[in-house]
């Protein structure tokens, strides 16, 4: 019997960048450029934060927090383009062979289902964002819909260099993207610009690969690439990867949204403290793991054969540095809230640990559906999506708490929807033998 692969199966001996058969999912060198530009994504996540929470006061940090969720949560949705990008091109690549008459390119792919949540965000724009966007509801639907073009062909770009094993361009992409972000924030809220400027900045940092394609002959040849089956196909995996990617973003980056609309006004203004500590928790894990993402998809799909063993060590890693930081959350984390955003931000020991294995489950659910995506599976990966952020939602409106319920939300769902994802890959190992 096999032992089931650790997660150092990741970090191997240095290797060419474009993958050859039989050889490991990604180089030490690749492995080490995704690592720096998931610390730079990380780092600049919270950066942002930072600059806002002092450059605004904590109602007005309470309305960027809710944009931030929003435009994050449309990122989070397109990132289904980025994950079945990734798959449909690895796949293609194993069969250099095969006719590829017909089959679409990545970014052009990518940048018509960009075009197509645009018009929708236009369109449905009335009934929601004066309520959200306030005041400057025009111009920042305008910039959100720049921020959603832009962003799908970043994904699309982000997923053919992860299907082509394309690590060090992959890196440079993403670590530019949330660098030049935290930058354009800096900018806007250094002159005290208000909450217009950081909000728009942090839309239009989107568009830094329209630069970067022009100098970068890997983006260009990522741009070209195709995918392993016909049009048709590929826009209902592109849908099924958005329908689990849109349930994702409900319930990782579209949280304080949910939050917004299942409590009182009053009491969601009084929440910065709450919703800050959620986002600073979430992201030692879900950030990190995010850029790595294309390659749990990548080494997923050259083990399948292994099945729920492939999880099983790499999902008790995440778990063990949950547990871990939790435990750091308890005992430094409401010290760390006081004296980094002011008083104002005092958060308890024990919900801070609370949020923080609430972010480990997010992140084993994160693997187990690029486990089942790898598979090809892609109704199940969408079904534990959205199951997941049926219940997180369920569990808000119920009568408790805003702290409650916030933390029931993040640990039921993900649980729930991990399971379901196990069950298929379960499945599909039994019935593979």
């Amino acid at each position: 019997m096999r032992r089931a692969p650790s997660i150092a199966v990741w970090f191997q001996r240095p290797g060419e960048e474009m993958p050859r058969e039989k050889t490991s999912t990604i180089s030490q060198r690749g492995a080490t450029s995704v690592g720096l530009s998931s610390i730079v994504a990380a780092a600049s996540g919270l950066l942002v934060l930072f600059v806002a929470t002092r450059a605004l006061s904590p109602q007005d940090n309470a309305t960027f927090i809710a944009f931030w969720s929003f435009l994050f949560a449309l990122f989070g949705l397109l990132s289904g383009v980025q994950n079945e990008t990734t798959r449909a091109v690895r796949n293609s690549l194993q069969a250099p062979d095969a006719d590829q008459t017909g089959r679409p390119r990545a970014l052009s792919s990518g940048l018509l289902v960009g075009a197509l949540l645009a018009v929708a965000v236009v369109a449905t724009s009335p009934a929601w964002a004066p309520t959200l966007f306030g005041d400057h509801a025009v111009a920042l639907v305008a910039a959100t819909c720049f921020g959603a073009v832009a962003f799908a062909g970043h994904c699309s770009l982000a997923g053919a260099l992860s299907g082509l094993g394309r690590w060090e361009s992959y890196s440079l992409l993403v670590g530019t993207e949330a660098a030049v972000r935290l930058g354009l924030v800096v900018v806007a809220g250094a002159p005290a610009t208000g909450l217009l400027g950081i909000q728009v900045a942090s839309a239009v940092a989107a568009g830094i690969w329209l630069l970067l394609i022009l100098v970068m002959p890997s983006l260009r040849t990522a741009a070209s690439s195709r995918a392993d089956v016909g049009l048709r196909t590929f826009a209902a995996n592109v849908g099924r990867s958005m329908i689990a990617s849109a349930s994702s973003a409900t319930i990782v980056v579209g949280f304080p949204i949910a939050l917004l609309i299942t409590s009182e006004t009053s009491v969601y203004k009084a929440s910065a403290p709450l919703l800050l500590a959620i986002s600073l928790t979430r992201a030692p894990l879900l950030i990190p793991l995010a850029s790595y993402q294309g390659v749990a998809i990548t080494h997923f799909l050259e083990n399948r054969h292994r099945g729920v063993a492939v999880l099983a060590r790499t999902a008790g890693a995440v778990l063990a540095v949950a547990v871990v930081g939790a435990g750091l959350a308890a005992a430094a984390g409401p010290w760390i809230m006081r004296s980094v955003f002011g008083a104002d931000y005092d958060v308890a020991s024990a919900i801070l640990a609370s949020l923080t294995l609430a972010a480990g489950l997010l992140a084993v659910l994160t693997l187990t559906g690029a486990a089942v995506l790898a598979l090809g599976h892609h109704t199940a990966y969408a079904t534990g999506w959205v199951v997941a952020s049926v219940v997180s939602i369920g569990v808000l409106l119920l009568p408790f708490a805003i702290e409650t319920r916030a933390i029931t939300s993040l640990m039921a769902g993900p649980l729930v929807g991990c399971v379901v994802h196990v069950v298929c890959i379960a499945r599909a190992s039994v019935q593979s033998r």
